[in-house]
């Protein structure tokens, strides 16, 4: 994969600096890379948009969005990261949930020294070394040991939960950080099993749950087969406790898991009440432009456009890479943003359940 980026940073080769270099001081250029296959592609993209139409509405300098994703059946989405960077004049990209985009987005980050706002959950992405990078979304360690500390009474007992997650290298990547997640809530996971994107071992897995008998199931996956799985075992006859992962807190969850999705558990991030006012007039803003719901990554997206866009704004081109690690907090609608030096939000967590159709918080006390 190195080779890749590598061929893919020879595009610009007769220009020995990134275009942005050269551009103007009063235009910001912010990349979206998208690969065609990312599950929450239209909501990322959706908020992105937004964030990037409300700030051109202020008196500062102008924001050009540029989006790329892997095209025909011999793209590289290496190469579309780098194009964006080289020929298209990007200042900074934001990398999708996606680990395998997010770490090509770094390795071309690492050679142009362009910052990097990633909405991965993945461990993985703080250690590959870029510094001028920074995660939106909460980590899945972070999460699953969170949930599992909450709902985990008795250590004493044998592993007594599974994990469902997706297969190939995004599974291993969960698999590993639920893993550790569960070593650190002092619990271990009694079986991890893979789900294929089309879901076409719905059945098997679902199979495979009731056998093992466990007292709940992390269903570690995207909201829309999330939601199938949580129906199919429901479904099925499973009564544990079902959790997952804060993307679940979607539109396209509740409508695949339907009735299913009653007493489903999700962390999110704790917000006062200025953020819960953020928040509700982004929700606002975005029906009125979109005419749906938004859900968690599209704020997440708004929220990783417009810190991109202050950095870019504050920091000129040639000292971005000093500009990190940030020591500023922004407001966000998913929450303040502040990150440690290792790029990772900083944040408090806490429950939401699904109550007739919705997803409500949950007091400490009703844990």
């Amino acid at each position: 994969m190195p080779l890749v980026v590598a061929a893919a940073l020879l595009v610009g080769a007769t220009c020995p600096w990134p275009a942005w270099a050269a551009s103007e001081t009063n235009k910001v250029v912010i990349g979206l890379l998208l690969p065609p296959e990312e599950a929450e592609a239209a909501s990322l993209r959706a908020g992105v948009l937004l964030a990037a139409e409300q700030a051109n509405q202020a008196p500062t300098p102008k924001v050009t969005l540029v989006i790329r994703g892997r095209i025909g059946q011999w793209g590289a989405d290496a190469v579309e990261a780098a194009r964006m960077v080289l020929d298209d004049g990007a200042q900074g990209l934001i990398a999708p949930p996606n680990g395998a985009a997010t770490h090509l987005a770094l390795q071309v980050a690492g050679r142009t020294a362009v910052p990097v706002i990633s909405l991965c959950a993945d461990s993985s992405v703080s250690q590959t070394g870029v510094p001028w990078m920074v995660r939106i979304a909460p980590t899945t360690i972070e999460e699953a040991r969170f949930l599992l500390a909450g709902l985990i009474t008795d250590h004493s007992d044998p592993p007594q939960w599974v994990a469902l997650v997706p297969d190939g290298r995004a599974g291993r990547e969960v698999s590993l950080d639920l893993n550790r997640a569960a070593s650190a809530a002092q619990c271990g996971l009694k079986m991890v099993c893979e789900v294929n994107s089309t879901l076409t071992n719905l059945e098997s897995v679902t199979a495979q749950v009731l056998k093992e008998q466990p007292k709940g199931v992390l269903v570690w996956l995207d909201p829309v087969p999330a939601g199938k799985l949580a129906r199919s075992l429901r479904e099925a006859g499973f009564a544990g406790k079902l959790t997952g992962p804060s993307r679940c807190n979607s539109p396209g969850f509740l409508a695949a898991s339907a009735q299913a999705s009653e007493g489903f558990i999700v962390p999110t991030i704790v917000l006062d009440k200025p953020g819960q006012a953020r928040l509700l007039s982004f929700q606002t803003a975005f029906r009125q432009r979109y005419g749906i719901e938004a859900d968690l990554t599209a704020a997440e997206g708004y929220d990783a456009a417009m810190l991109l866009v202050h950095i870019l704004q504050k920091n000129a081109p040639q000292l971005l890479p000093r500009a990190f690690p940030l020591d500023f907090s922004l407001p966000g609608v998913s929450g303040v943003l502040s990150f440690d030096a290792e790029g990772n939000r900083k944040m408090a967590l806490r429950v939401l359940i699904v109550r007739r159709g919705s997803f409500v918080a949950v007091e400490p006390e009703q844990k």
